[in-house]
């Protein structure tokens, strides 16, 4: 029988149309701060920079399997730029970095609201996410402005424990907290790599989300497909898995 359900929050909890804003606001924060002391630089360094550390968060995830925090991810654009800078200014400009997922936040999936709550009353929820320049306590904060803490038994957030998707250890981890076995268990998420093979490699079920991001869906090794959230807990009971 399946017991537990685990489930990404990217592209599968929430869905965000609005990142290109964020990275306009964190340009303008960026430079405010640099000109404030003293440095002029084009605007399209800036832009520049932004990339440079997007860049290289995808390098780290994809190399080390672990995702470099907001901080580090601070540096990356820093020392693109070739700045430096007083360490208040850093923590300052960190913490706004961090936060500015609070101003301009993505929306829950449609349909998240109310069949959360359903989910929860079959399932052991968690949460497994790989964070970027927010981290997990950004995230929570998100989670409860929306009343959607309490359905979960366990949130993991990769940058409280050093590891992200597809390490097994991950899924692994996650179910010992909620203490079921992975063959009693499916994780819900939008991408292959991570999210379903990684899953799949903890000998977990894995459930392809495609209702915000279907760019994977044609290598999709997952053992079911869902467009929209509403339909998962029907795609969870048709699931054959390796303790059902």
């Amino acid at each position: 029988m399946l017991r537990a359900v685990t489930l990404d929050f990217w592209n599968t909890l929430f869905v965000d149309a609005r990142g290109r804003e964020r990275e306009q606001r964190r340009v303008a924060i960026l430079r405010e701060e640099l000109e404030a002391l003293g440095n002029s630089l084009p605007p399209s360094a800036y832009d520049e920079a932004l990339r440079f550390g997007f860049d290289f968060f995808e390098r780290v995830w994809h190399d080390e399997v672990r995702t470099p925090s907001g901080r580090e991810i601070l540096d990356a654009v820093l020392g693109s730029l070739r700045a430096r800078i007083p360490e208040e200014v850093h923590d300052r400009l960190t913490t706004a970095f961090e936060r500015i997922l609070l101003d301009i936040p993505p929306e829950p999936v449609p349909g998240l609201v109310y069949t959360l709550p359903a989910l929860a009353d079959r399932y052991r929820l968690a949460v497994v996410c790989d964070t970027g320049y927010s981290p997990g306590a950004v995230l929570r904060e998100l989670l409860d402005r929306h009343c959607l803490l309490e359905p979960f038994a366990y949130l993991y957030f990769s940058n409280e424990h050093g590891m992200s998707k597809p390490d097994v250890r991950v899924f692994k981890h996650t179910l010992a907290q909620i203490r079921v076995p992975a063959g009693e268990a499916a994780h819900v998420g939008d991408m292959q790599r991570t999210d379903i093979a990684g899953a799949q490699a903890a000998g977990m079920a894995a459930v392809h989300f495609v209702g915000a991001s279907s760019r994977d869906a044609s290598r999709s090794t997952a053992d079911a497909m869902v467009r929209h959230f509403e339909d998962l807990p029907a795609a969870l009971g048709g699931l054959t898995c390796a303790g059902c």
